[in-house]
Protein backbone atom coordinates (compact mmCIF):
# COMPACT_ATOMS: atom_id res chain seq x y z
CA UNK A 1 0.00 0.00 0.00
CA UNK A 2 2.90 2.62 0.77
CA UNK A 3 4.00 2.87 -2.58
CA UNK A 4 3.43 5.55 -4.92
CA UNK A 5 2.03 4.52 -8.22
CA UNK A 6 0.71 6.25 -11.18
CA UNK A 7 -3.09 6.03 -11.80
CA UNK A 8 -3.60 4.97 -8.14
CA UNK A 9 -4.77 6.30 -5.05
CA UNK A 10 -2.55 4.40 -1.99
CA UNK A 11 -3.00 5.74 1.21
CA UNK A 12 -2.10 3.95 4.58
CA UNK A 13 -3.31 5.44 8.00
CA UNK A 14 -2.79 4.02 11.62
CA UNK A 15 -3.28 5.47 14.47
CA UNK A 16 -5.15 6.96 17.31
CA UNK A 17 -7.60 9.83 17.94
CA UNK A 18 -9.01 10.37 21.26
CA UNK A 19 -10.96 7.28 22.07
CA UNK A 20 -11.24 6.47 17.52
CA UNK A 21 -8.53 3.89 16.63
CA UNK A 22 -7.95 4.35 12.42
CA UNK A 23 -6.43 1.25 10.69
CA UNK A 24 -7.30 1.85 7.45
CA UNK A 25 -5.26 0.93 3.98
CA UNK A 26 -6.78 1.94 0.71
CA UNK A 27 -5.49 0.91 -3.20
CA UNK A 28 -7.47 2.30 -5.66
CA UNK A 29 -8.00 3.49 -9.53
CA UNK A 30 -7.29 7.09 -9.53
CA UNK A 31 -10.47 7.07 -11.35
CA UNK A 32 -14.55 7.23 -11.18
CA UNK A 33 -16.43 7.45 -8.28
CA UNK A 34 -15.03 5.87 -5.51
CA UNK A 35 -18.09 5.55 -2.54
CA UNK A 36 -16.91 5.08 0.84
CA UNK A 37 -19.72 3.48 2.72
CA UNK A 38 -20.94 2.53 6.73
CA UNK A 39 -22.54 2.89 9.43
CA UNK A 40 -22.14 6.17 11.63
CA UNK A 41 -18.90 6.42 13.28
CA UNK A 42 -17.37 4.00 11.25
CA UNK A 43 -14.34 5.91 10.05
CA UNK A 44 -15.50 7.23 6.77
CA UNK A 45 -14.71 10.97 7.32
CA UNK A 46 -11.72 10.60 9.00
CA UNK A 47 -10.32 8.90 6.44
CA UNK A 48 -11.56 11.62 4.23
CA UNK A 49 -9.71 14.15 5.89
CA UNK A 50 -6.33 12.11 6.18
CA UNK A 51 -6.43 12.09 2.58
CA UNK A 52 -7.51 15.99 2.45
CA UNK A 53 -4.38 16.74 4.95
CA UNK A 54 -7.15 17.97 7.64
CA UNK A 55 -5.95 15.17 9.97
CA UNK A 56 -2.37 14.58 10.46
CA UNK A 57 -1.39 10.99 11.93
CA UNK A 58 2.34 9.98 12.22
CA UNK A 59 2.12 6.98 10.38
CA UNK A 60 0.26 7.86 7.65
CA UNK A 61 0.59 7.41 4.06
CA UNK A 62 -1.05 9.20 1.07
CA UNK A 63 -0.02 9.46 -2.71
CA UNK A 64 -2.40 10.20 -5.62
CA UNK A 65 -1.44 9.22 -9.16
CA UNK A 66 2.15 8.88 -8.78
CA UNK A 67 2.58 12.17 -6.20
CA UNK A 68 3.41 11.64 -2.42
CA UNK A 69 1.55 14.22 -0.33
CA UNK A 70 2.59 11.92 3.31
CA UNK A 71 5.04 9.53 4.47
CA UNK A 72 7.08 8.93 6.78
CA UNK A 73 9.67 12.17 5.90
CA UNK A 74 7.08 14.55 4.60
CA UNK A 75 3.37 16.14 4.92
CA UNK A 76 1.99 18.07 2.58
CA UNK A 77 -0.44 20.88 4.17
CA UNK A 78 -4.27 20.92 3.06
CA UNK A 79 -3.81 24.26 1.01
CA UNK A 80 -1.15 22.90 -0.96
CA UNK A 81 -3.02 19.67 -1.80
CA UNK A 82 -4.93 19.91 -5.01
CA UNK A 83 -8.45 18.78 -3.64
CA UNK A 84 -11.57 19.78 -3.52
CA UNK A 85 -13.98 19.46 -0.48
CA UNK A 86 -17.42 19.10 -0.33
CA UNK A 87 -19.22 19.08 2.93
CA UNK A 88 -22.98 18.26 4.43
CA UNK A 89 -23.49 22.10 4.63
CA UNK A 90 -22.96 24.32 1.45
CA UNK A 91 -20.41 27.04 3.62
CA UNK A 92 -21.06 29.56 1.10
CA UNK A 93 -20.16 33.22 1.46
CA UNK A 94 -23.06 35.24 2.18
CA UNK A 95 -21.87 38.70 0.87
CA UNK A 96 -21.23 37.25 -2.41
CA UNK A 97 -23.19 36.45 -5.38
CA UNK A 98 -23.23 32.71 -6.78
CA UNK A 99 -21.02 33.66 -9.62
CA UNK A 100 -18.26 35.29 -6.97
CA UNK A 101 -18.76 32.33 -5.00
CA UNK A 102 -18.06 29.81 -7.87
CA UNK A 103 -15.05 31.80 -8.78
CA UNK A 104 -13.61 32.22 -5.42
CA UNK A 105 -10.28 30.49 -4.43
CA UNK A 106 -10.30 29.31 -8.51
CA UNK A 107 -6.46 29.44 -9.73
CA UNK A 108 -5.39 32.88 -11.30
CA UNK A 109 -3.36 31.33 -13.85
CA UNK A 110 -4.93 30.67 -17.50
CA UNK A 111 -5.24 26.91 -19.22
CA UNK A 112 -7.76 25.95 -16.79
CA UNK A 113 -9.06 22.02 -17.68
CA UNK A 114 -12.11 22.60 -15.96
CA UNK A 115 -13.84 25.41 -17.37
CA UNK A 116 -16.72 28.19 -15.62
CA UNK A 117 -19.08 28.03 -18.50
CA UNK A 118 -18.59 24.03 -18.21
CA UNK A 119 -19.23 23.63 -14.37
CA UNK A 120 -22.24 26.07 -14.54
CA UNK A 121 -24.25 24.14 -17.76
CA UNK A 122 -22.92 20.70 -15.94
CA UNK A 123 -25.05 21.94 -12.82
CA UNK A 124 -27.37 23.89 -14.34
CA UNK A 125 -26.54 27.31 -12.68
CA UNK A 126 -26.96 29.96 -15.41
CA UNK A 127 -30.25 31.29 -14.12
CA UNK A 128 -28.42 31.58 -10.36
CA UNK A 129 -25.10 33.22 -11.37
CA UNK A 130 -26.31 37.18 -10.06
CA UNK A 131 -28.66 35.53 -6.86
CA UNK A 132 -27.58 35.68 -3.16
CA UNK A 133 -26.77 32.76 -0.92
CA UNK A 134 -29.74 33.47 1.13
CA UNK A 135 -31.69 32.99 -2.20
CA UNK A 136 -31.04 29.72 -3.00
CA UNK A 137 -32.70 26.67 -2.18
CA UNK A 138 -30.97 24.14 0.08
CA UNK A 139 -30.24 21.56 -3.01
CA UNK A 140 -28.93 25.11 -5.14
CA UNK A 141 -26.78 25.88 -2.42
CA UNK A 142 -24.95 22.55 -2.66
CA UNK A 143 -24.69 22.56 -6.11
CA UNK A 144 -22.93 25.91 -5.75
CA UNK A 145 -20.66 24.48 -3.59
CA UNK A 146 -19.88 21.41 -5.52
CA UNK A 147 -19.10 23.98 -8.43
CA UNK A 148 -16.85 25.83 -6.16
CA UNK A 149 -15.11 22.84 -5.56
CA UNK A 150 -14.93 21.61 -9.09
CA UNK A 151 -13.24 25.14 -10.13
CA UNK A 152 -10.38 24.70 -8.07
CA UNK A 153 -8.75 22.69 -10.12
CA UNK A 154 -9.03 19.28 -8.09
CA UNK A 155 -6.81 16.31 -8.91
CA UNK A 156 -9.03 14.45 -6.24
CA UNK A 157 -12.90 15.44 -5.76
CA UNK A 158 -13.94 14.83 -2.14
CA UNK A 159 -17.53 14.66 -0.97
CA UNK A 160 -18.48 14.25 2.73
CA UNK A 161 -21.91 13.09 2.68
CA UNK A 162 -23.04 16.08 0.47
CA UNK A 163 -26.50 15.00 0.12
CA UNK A 164 -27.20 13.98 3.90
CA UNK A 165 -28.70 17.75 5.12
CA UNK A 166 -31.17 17.82 2.34
CA UNK A 167 -34.42 15.95 2.51
CA UNK A 168 -35.68 12.79 0.03
CA UNK A 169 -37.26 15.45 -3.11
CA UNK A 170 -34.00 17.81 -3.12
CA UNK A 171 -31.45 14.76 -2.72
CA UNK A 172 -33.54 13.32 -5.88
CA UNK A 173 -33.08 16.73 -7.76
CA UNK A 174 -29.20 16.59 -7.03
CA UNK A 175 -28.66 13.10 -7.78
CA UNK A 176 -28.49 13.97 -11.75
CA UNK A 177 -26.30 16.36 -12.01
CA UNK A 178 -23.72 14.09 -9.86
CA UNK A 179 -24.27 12.00 -12.54
CA UNK A 180 -23.63 14.07 -15.08
CA UNK A 181 -20.31 15.25 -13.58
CA UNK A 182 -19.12 11.42 -13.42
CA UNK A 183 -20.19 10.88 -17.04
CA UNK A 184 -18.61 14.21 -18.20
CA UNK A 185 -15.28 14.88 -16.07
CA UNK A 186 -12.07 12.53 -15.72
CA UNK A 187 -12.01 13.62 -12.25
CA UNK A 188 -11.33 11.04 -9.78
CA UNK A 189 -14.10 11.59 -6.54
CA UNK A 190 -14.49 9.91 -3.28
CA UNK A 191 -18.01 9.86 -2.01
CA UNK A 192 -18.56 9.25 1.43
CA UNK A 193 -22.15 8.23 2.14
CA UNK A 194 -24.03 5.91 4.43
CA UNK A 195 -27.53 6.01 2.18
CA UNK A 196 -26.77 2.93 -0.16
CA UNK A 197 -28.80 3.60 -2.66
CA UNK A 198 -27.21 6.94 -4.05
CA UNK A 199 -23.87 4.90 -4.37
CA UNK A 200 -26.19 2.03 -6.24
CA UNK A 201 -26.96 5.00 -8.61
CA UNK A 202 -23.34 5.84 -9.71
CA UNK A 203 -20.03 4.67 -7.93
CA UNK A 204 -17.50 2.48 -9.63
CA UNK A 205 -15.68 1.37 -6.80
CA UNK A 206 -16.99 0.70 -3.14
CA UNK A 207 -14.90 0.84 0.07
CA UNK A 208 -16.84 -0.70 2.87
CA UNK A 209 -15.86 0.34 6.06
CA UNK A 210 -16.71 -0.90 10.18
CA UNK A 211 -14.99 0.17 13.46
CA UNK A 212 -12.29 2.38 11.68
CA UNK A 213 -11.16 -0.61 9.46
CA UNK A 214 -11.54 -0.91 5.90
CA UNK A 215 -13.25 -4.58 5.66
CA UNK A 216 -13.79 -4.97 1.80
CA UNK A 217 -12.93 -2.84 -1.17
CA UNK A 218 -13.21 -3.39 -5.07
CA UNK A 219 -15.40 -2.90 -8.31
CA UNK A 220 -19.04 -1.87 -7.01
CA UNK A 221 -20.68 -5.10 -9.27
CA UNK A 222 -17.94 -7.19 -7.47
CA UNK A 223 -18.81 -6.88 -3.99
CA UNK A 224 -22.57 -8.63 -4.71
CA UNK A 225 -21.65 -10.49 -1.41
CA UNK A 226 -20.82 -7.60 0.77
CA UNK A 227 -23.03 -4.75 -0.35
CA UNK A 228 -26.61 -6.90 -0.71
CA UNK A 229 -26.47 -7.04 3.15
CA UNK A 230 -25.67 -3.53 3.43
CA UNK A 231 -29.05 -2.87 1.50
CA UNK A 232 -30.79 -5.05 2.78
CA UNK A 233 -29.64 -2.89 6.32
CA UNK A 234 -30.74 0.73 4.13
CA UNK A 235 -33.76 -1.33 3.29
CA UNK A 236 -33.68 -1.11 0.06
CA UNK A 237 -34.78 -5.43 -0.48
CA UNK A 238 -33.50 -7.55 -2.56
CA UNK A 239 -32.49 -6.26 -6.54
CA UNK A 240 -31.08 -7.78 -9.48
CA UNK A 241 -27.97 -6.23 -11.84
CA UNK A 242 -29.36 -3.51 -13.88
CA UNK A 243 -27.41 0.11 -15.46
CA UNK A 244 -28.98 3.22 -14.90
CA UNK A 245 -29.71 5.85 -16.56
CA UNK A 246 -26.13 7.30 -17.53
CA UNK A 247 -24.95 3.83 -18.80
CA UNK A 248 -23.07 2.64 -15.48
CA UNK A 249 -23.74 -1.06 -13.89
CA UNK A 250 -25.78 -0.85 -10.67
CA UNK A 251 -28.53 -2.97 -9.09
CA UNK A 252 -32.23 -2.35 -9.45
CA UNK A 253 -33.85 -1.11 -6.00
CA UNK A 254 -37.23 -1.59 -4.23
CA UNK A 255 -40.02 0.33 -5.30
CA UNK A 256 -40.64 3.06 -2.46
CA UNK A 257 -44.15 1.63 -2.02
CA UNK A 258 -45.88 -1.19 -2.88
CA UNK A 259 -47.42 -0.27 -6.16
CA UNK A 260 -50.77 -2.05 -4.81
CA UNK A 261 -51.59 0.70 -2.58
CA UNK A 262 -51.90 3.15 -5.57
CA UNK A 263 -55.59 4.51 -6.67
CA UNK A 264 -55.09 1.81 -10.54
CA UNK A 265 -57.29 4.35 -11.74
CA UNK A 266 -54.66 7.13 -11.44
CA UNK A 267 -51.98 5.06 -13.78
CA UNK A 268 -52.49 5.26 -17.15
CA UNK A 269 -50.62 3.31 -20.28
CA UNK A 270 -51.16 4.20 -23.71
CA UNK A 271 -50.23 0.48 -25.71
CA UNK A 272 -48.84 1.67 -29.66
CA UNK A 273 -47.71 0.28 -32.45
CA UNK A 274 -44.75 0.78 -34.49
CA UNK A 275 -46.81 3.05 -36.47
CA UNK A 276 -48.68 5.03 -34.14
CA UNK A 277 -47.58 8.62 -33.69
CA UNK A 278 -47.98 8.10 -29.95
CA UNK A 279 -45.49 11.07 -29.24
CA UNK A 280 -47.67 13.55 -31.38
CA UNK A 281 -50.62 12.55 -29.72
CA UNK A 282 -49.22 12.74 -26.04
CA UNK A 283 -47.76 16.70 -26.88
CA UNK A 284 -51.33 17.60 -28.05
CA UNK A 285 -53.18 16.21 -25.31
CA UNK A 286 -50.71 17.31 -22.82
CA UNK A 287 -50.34 21.25 -24.59
CA UNK A 288 -54.28 21.25 -24.45
CA UNK A 289 -54.68 20.17 -20.70
CA UNK A 290 -52.46 23.21 -20.19
CA UNK A 291 -54.19 25.81 -22.20
CA UNK A 292 -57.12 24.36 -19.98
CA UNK A 293 -55.75 25.65 -16.73
CA UNK A 294 -54.31 21.95 -15.27
CA UNK A 295 -51.19 22.04 -13.93
CA UNK A 296 -49.15 19.34 -16.14
CA UNK A 297 -45.56 18.38 -15.62
CA UNK A 298 -42.92 15.97 -16.84
CA UNK A 299 -41.64 15.75 -20.60
CA UNK A 300 -43.21 14.62 -23.94
CA UNK A 301 -40.88 13.91 -26.96
CA UNK A 302 -40.28 15.41 -29.75
CA UNK A 303 -38.66 14.31 -33.20
CA UNK A 304 -36.70 16.54 -35.03
CA UNK A 305 -36.33 15.71 -38.44
CA UNK A 306 -34.39 17.26 -41.47
CA UNK A 307 -35.87 18.67 -44.72
CA UNK A 308 -36.32 15.50 -46.76
CA UNK A 309 -38.14 14.04 -43.39
CA UNK A 310 -35.48 12.34 -41.68
CA UNK A 311 -35.41 12.00 -38.12
CA UNK A 312 -31.80 13.58 -37.09
CA UNK A 313 -32.68 13.94 -33.31
CA UNK A 314 -34.83 14.13 -30.20
CA UNK A 315 -36.03 16.43 -27.46
CA UNK A 316 -37.67 16.11 -24.38
CA UNK A 317 -39.83 18.59 -23.64
CA UNK A 318 -40.66 19.94 -20.05
CA UNK A 319 -44.37 20.54 -19.98
CA UNK A 320 -43.40 23.20 -16.79
CA UNK A 321 -41.04 25.52 -18.30
CA UNK A 322 -41.49 24.81 -22.00
CA UNK A 323 -37.48 24.06 -21.98
CA UNK A 324 -36.38 21.49 -24.75
CA UNK A 325 -33.93 19.23 -23.90
CA UNK A 326 -31.62 17.11 -26.58
CA UNK A 327 -31.74 13.85 -25.39
CA UNK A 328 -30.57 11.75 -28.49
CA UNK A 329 -26.65 11.52 -29.48
CA UNK A 330 -26.41 11.40 -33.93
CA UNK A 331 -23.98 8.20 -34.55
CA UNK A 332 -22.20 9.88 -37.27
CA UNK A 333 -23.37 11.67 -40.90
CA UNK A 334 -26.78 10.95 -41.85
CA UNK A 335 -27.68 8.00 -39.11
CA UNK A 336 -30.06 8.64 -36.60
CA UNK A 337 -29.67 5.43 -33.79
CA UNK A 338 -31.60 6.13 -30.41
CA UNK A 339 -28.10 6.68 -28.68
CA UNK A 340 -29.57 8.28 -25.72
CA UNK A 341 -27.49 11.48 -23.92
CA UNK A 342 -26.75 11.10 -20.51
CA UNK A 343 -26.75 14.87 -19.90
CA UNK A 344 -30.09 15.38 -21.56
CA UNK A 345 -31.51 12.42 -19.42
CA UNK A 346 -30.33 13.89 -16.58
CA UNK A 347 -32.36 17.05 -17.52
CA UNK A 348 -35.23 15.30 -18.16
CA UNK A 349 -35.09 13.36 -14.72
CA UNK A 350 -35.08 16.49 -12.90
CA UNK A 351 -38.10 17.66 -14.92
CA UNK A 352 -39.95 15.03 -13.30
CA UNK A 353 -38.59 15.34 -9.80
CA UNK A 354 -39.75 18.69 -9.68
CA UNK A 355 -43.08 18.15 -11.64
CA UNK A 356 -43.50 15.44 -8.37
CA UNK A 357 -42.49 18.18 -5.70
CA UNK A 358 -44.72 20.88 -7.16
CA UNK A 359 -47.60 18.22 -6.75
CA UNK A 360 -49.06 18.65 -10.50
CA UNK A 361 -52.50 17.72 -11.47
CA UNK A 362 -50.72 15.13 -13.96
CA UNK A 363 -47.03 14.11 -14.75
CA UNK A 364 -46.92 12.68 -18.28
CA UNK A 365 -43.74 10.19 -18.87
CA UNK A 366 -43.14 10.26 -22.92
CA UNK A 367 -42.54 6.34 -22.46
CA UNK A 368 -42.56 3.34 -20.59
CA UNK A 369 -39.88 1.37 -23.29
CA UNK A 370 -37.16 -0.56 -23.59
CA UNK A 371 -34.66 1.59 -21.95
CA UNK A 372 -36.92 1.40 -19.04
CA UNK A 373 -37.80 -2.05 -19.19
CA UNK A 374 -33.87 -3.01 -18.65
CA UNK A 375 -34.01 -0.33 -15.92
CA UNK A 376 -32.48 2.59 -17.46
CA UNK A 377 -34.03 6.00 -18.84
CA UNK A 378 -36.68 7.29 -16.50
CA UNK A 379 -37.67 4.75 -15.13
CA UNK A 380 -36.79 5.53 -11.71
CA UNK A 381 -38.88 9.11 -11.95
CA UNK A 382 -41.24 6.99 -13.42
CA UNK A 383 -41.30 5.08 -9.77
CA UNK A 384 -41.35 8.17 -7.86
CA UNK A 385 -44.73 9.63 -9.46
CA UNK A 386 -46.35 6.50 -9.34
CA UNK A 387 -45.62 6.26 -5.76
CA UNK A 388 -46.38 9.63 -4.73
CA UNK A 389 -50.17 9.14 -6.03
CA UNK A 390 -50.32 12.10 -8.70
CA UNK A 391 -52.19 10.65 -12.01
CA UNK A 392 -49.40 9.28 -14.10
CA UNK A 393 -49.62 8.65 -18.14
CA UNK A 394 -46.83 6.95 -20.01
CA UNK A 395 -47.35 5.26 -23.43
CA UNK A 396 -45.95 1.76 -23.70
CA UNK A 397 -44.85 0.02 -26.98
CA UNK A 398 -46.48 -3.49 -27.11
CA UNK A 399 -43.92 -5.30 -27.20
CA UNK A 400 -42.72 -3.87 -23.89
CA UNK A 401 -46.10 -4.98 -21.93
CA UNK A 402 -44.82 -7.31 -19.96
CA UNK A 403 -42.15 -5.65 -18.62
CA UNK A 404 -44.76 -2.96 -18.02
CA UNK A 405 -46.96 -5.06 -15.70
CA UNK A 406 -43.50 -6.47 -14.12
CA UNK A 407 -43.02 -3.45 -13.15
CA UNK A 408 -46.20 -1.89 -11.72
CA UNK A 409 -47.47 -5.15 -10.68
CA UNK A 410 -50.69 -5.61 -12.89
CA UNK A 411 -52.50 -2.09 -11.82
CA UNK A 412 -53.31 1.11 -13.71
CA UNK A 413 -55.74 1.46 -17.27
CA UNK A 414 -54.33 0.58 -20.58
CA UNK A 415 -55.74 3.08 -22.73
CA UNK A 416 -55.65 2.58 -26.77
CA UNK A 417 -53.93 5.20 -29.04
CA UNK A 418 -56.69 7.30 -29.55
CA UNK A 419 -57.23 10.91 -28.24
CA UNK A 420 -60.63 10.14 -27.36
CA UNK A 421 -59.40 7.09 -25.32
CA UNK A 422 -56.86 9.20 -23.85
CA UNK A 423 -59.45 12.42 -23.19
CA UNK A 424 -62.46 9.77 -21.51
CA UNK A 425 -59.55 8.19 -18.80
CA UNK A 426 -58.56 11.82 -17.57
CA UNK A 427 -62.31 13.43 -17.63
CA UNK A 428 -63.69 10.31 -15.99
CA UNK A 429 -60.07 10.74 -12.91
CA UNK A 430 -60.53 14.43 -12.85
CA UNK A 431 -64.03 14.89 -11.95
CA UNK A 432 -63.82 11.99 -10.15
CA UNK A 433 -60.71 13.59 -8.06
CA UNK A 434 -62.47 16.88 -7.81
CA UNK A 435 -65.70 15.02 -6.19
CA UNK A 436 -63.78 12.89 -3.55
CA UNK A 437 -61.92 16.33 -2.65
CA UNK A 438 -64.64 18.15 -2.59
CA UNK A 439 -66.67 15.84 -0.22
CA UNK A 440 -64.07 16.07 2.17
CA UNK A 441 -64.61 20.32 2.27
CA UNK A 442 -67.19 21.76 5.12
CA UNK A 443 -70.11 22.49 3.20
CA UNK A 444 -69.95 26.38 3.29
CA UNK A 445 -66.23 26.44 2.09
CA UNK A 446 -66.02 29.43 -0.76
CA UNK A 447 -66.92 28.55 -4.04
CA UNK A 448 -63.64 30.03 -5.04
CA UNK A 449 -62.30 27.54 -2.60
CA UNK A 450 -63.89 24.46 -4.34
CA UNK A 451 -62.22 25.63 -7.87
CA UNK A 452 -59.37 25.84 -6.91
CA UNK A 453 -58.80 22.80 -5.78
CA UNK A 454 -56.42 20.97 -8.37
CA UNK A 455 -56.30 17.54 -8.93
CA UNK A 456 -53.26 14.93 -7.28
Amino acid sequence: MRMAEPGRINAAFHGRLGHFVLDAELSLPATGVTAIFGASGCGKTTVARCIAGLEHMTDGFCAVDGEVWQDHHSFRPVHRRPIGYVFQEASLFQHLSVRRNLSFGAPKAAGAQIAFDEVVDLLGLAALLDRSPYRLSGGERQRVAIGRALLSQPKLLLMDEPLAALDHTTRNEILPFLERVHERLSLPVFYISHDMSEIERFADHLVLMERGRVVEAGPLRSLGSALRPAADRDRHGDCSDRRNSVGKPLRMTAMPIDFHDIDPNRVAAILYRPQDDVDGLLAAFAQDLARSGERIGGIVQRNIRDGSGCQIGMQAVDLMTGREISICQPLGSGAMACKLDAAGLAEAAVAVTRAITADVDLVVINKFSKQEAAGEGLRDELAGAIAAGIPVLTAVPEKCLDAWNDFTGGIGTSLLCERGAIDGWWQDLSSRIKRARASRLPADAPAALLADHHVG
